[in-house]
C-alpha cells in the first residue's frame, strides 16, 4: 500500500485530526512548562474541564441533529443557583440535585417546543432562553448571596476520590461513556443521524422528525442542569454571569472534534476530544505565562481552522478515494470485488467464446 493510500484512510478516520493536535499540544506545553505533567495541574486541567465536556456532550446531539443551541451556558448557571438555593434553605442533596437538573429541563422544554413544534429558528428561540436565564440568574444573585453550602456529600461530587481519580471526573467518564452507547448503539441514536442526514427521508421512513427534535433539546437542556449541579459543587458559591461563554465553547468543542454544523455527523467521544484540547490550551496558555484574554481568541480561531481544515480533509479524501476506483476500473484490478471483468464466486459463469469452444474439443 503507498503511502498516500495509507494517509488517505488515516485521514478518513473522523477524530483523528483533533487528537493528533491534543497530543502536539500535550508533547508541547510538557516541554514548555515543568509543571504542566504534575499531578497536580494535570487533576486541576480535568477537573476543569468537567463542565464543558458535560456540555460539549449536550451540544454533540443537538448538532447531529441538525439544530443549535445557545442558551446551556445560561441553563448551567441558574441551575447552579437552584441548587444552592435549594441547600442553602435547608433542602436534602437530593433535592438541590434535582432543583438544579429540572431547571435545565426547563430550558430544554421550552427550546424544544418553540424549535421542533412552533418551528421557529433555533438561533433565535436559544438566543432568547439565553437572555431569559441570564437575567434570572442576575435577578436570584444581586438580594441574594448564593455561597457557604456545608455539606460533605455535595463538595464530595466534584472534589472528591475514587480510586485515587477526582469524583468528578469518575462521573464525567461514566456519562459520557453512557451518552456514547446512547448515539451510537441504540435505535434512538440512529434515528439521531437519520433526521440530521436527511429529515424528509427519515419523516418518510417512519420517524417523527418534530418529536425526535423536540427529545434532543430536552435532553441538552437536562444535560446543562447536570453540569450546573457539578459546577455548583465546584464553587461552592454562584456570582452573576455564571455559565456565560460556555455555549460557544461547547461548540468549539464539538466542531473541533468533528461534528458537522450540518447535522449528520459526530460521535460523543470526539467532543470530549476536542473539550479536552481547549483545556490542555487554556491551562498550557497559562502556565508560560499568556494573558487569560488571549483564550477566547483561540477558541474563536480554533473554529474557523477546525471548520476549514476538516471541510479541506474530507474534500481530499473524497478526491483519492475518486482516483483510487477510476484507476482500478481502466487497470481491471482483480483485487477490485466490484469490477465487472473479475470473475467472483458470486459472479455468472461467462458464456464460452467461439475460441474457447474449439479448444475444448
Amino acid at each position: 500500500m503507498s503511502v498516500r493510500s495509507r494517509l488517505t484512510q488515516a485521514l478518513a478516520i473522523e477524530g483523528l485530526p483533533v487528537a493528533a493536535a491534543l497530543a502536539i499540544a500535550v508533547v508541547f506545553f510538557s516541554l514548555a512548562s515543568p509543571f504542566f505533567l504534575t499531578q497536580e495541574n494535570i487533576s486541576n486541567l480535568l477537573t476543569q474541564s468537567l463542565f464543558v465536556t458535560i456540555l460539549a456532550v449536550g451540544m454533540t446531539f443537538v448538532l447531529i441533529v441538525g439544530g443549535f443551541d445557545l442558551s446551556v451556558g445560561a441553563a448551567t448557571g441558574l441551575s447552579a443557583a437552584t441548587t444552592m438555593l435549594v441547600l442553602m434553605n435547608g433542602g436534602a442533596l437530593p433535592l438541590g440535585i434535582l432543583a438544579g437538573i429540572a431547571t435545565g429541563m426547563a430550558f430544554g422544554l421550552i427550546n424544544g417546543f418553540f424549535i421542533a413544534v412552533m418551528e421557529i429558528n433555533a438561533f433565535i428561540v436559544t438566543l432568547a432562553t439565553l437572555s431569559i436565564g441570564a437575567g434570572a440568574l442576575q435577578v436570584l444573585t444581586t438580594g441574594t448571596q448564593l455561597t457557604g453550602v456545608s455539606l460533605p456529600t455535595f463538595a464530595w461530587l466534584t472534589k472528591g476520590s475514587i480510586l485515587g481519580i477526582p469524583s468528578g471526573v469518575v462521573i464525567t467518564l461514566l456519562f459520557v461513556a453512557a451518552m456514547e452507547w446512547v448515539l451510537l448503539f441504540t435505535t434512538y441514536g440512529r434515528m439521531i443521524f437519520a433526521v440530521g442526514t436527511n429529515p424528509r427521508a427519515a419523516f418518510l421512513a417512519g420517524t417523527s422528525v418534530r418529536g425526535l427534535t423536540f427529545s434532543v433539546y430536552l435532553l441538552s437542556g437536562t444535560i446543562a442542569g447536570l453540569a450546573g449541579v457539578l459546577l455548583a459543587s465546584h464553587l461552592n458559591s454562584v456570582q452573576p454571569g455564571l455559565g456565560q461563554g460556555y455555549e460557544l465553547t461547547a461548540i468549539a468543542a464539538a466542531v473541533l472534534g468533528g461534528v458537522a454544523l450540518g447535522g449528520g455527523r459526530g460521535s460523543v467521544w470526539r467532543a470530549v476530544t476536542g473539550a479536552l484540547f481547549l483545556a490542555t490550551m487554556a491551562q498550557g496558555l497559562h502556565l508560560i505565562g499568556v494573558d487569560p484574554m488571549w483564550f477566547s481568541i483561540v477558541t474563536g480561531a480554533s473554529i474557523v481552522v477546525a471548520v476549514g481544515f476538516d471541510r479541506a480533509v474530507q474534500q481530499w479524501v473524497i478526491k483519492q478515494l475518486a482516483a483510487a476506483t477510476t484507476q482500478r476500473q481502466v487497470s481491471g484490478d482483480p483485487d477490485d470485488p466490484d469490477d465487472p471483468g473479475t470473475d467472483s464466486p458470486d459472479s455468472p459463469t461467462k458464456p464460452a467464446t467461439s475460441s474457447s469452444v474449439r479448444n475444448t474439443k
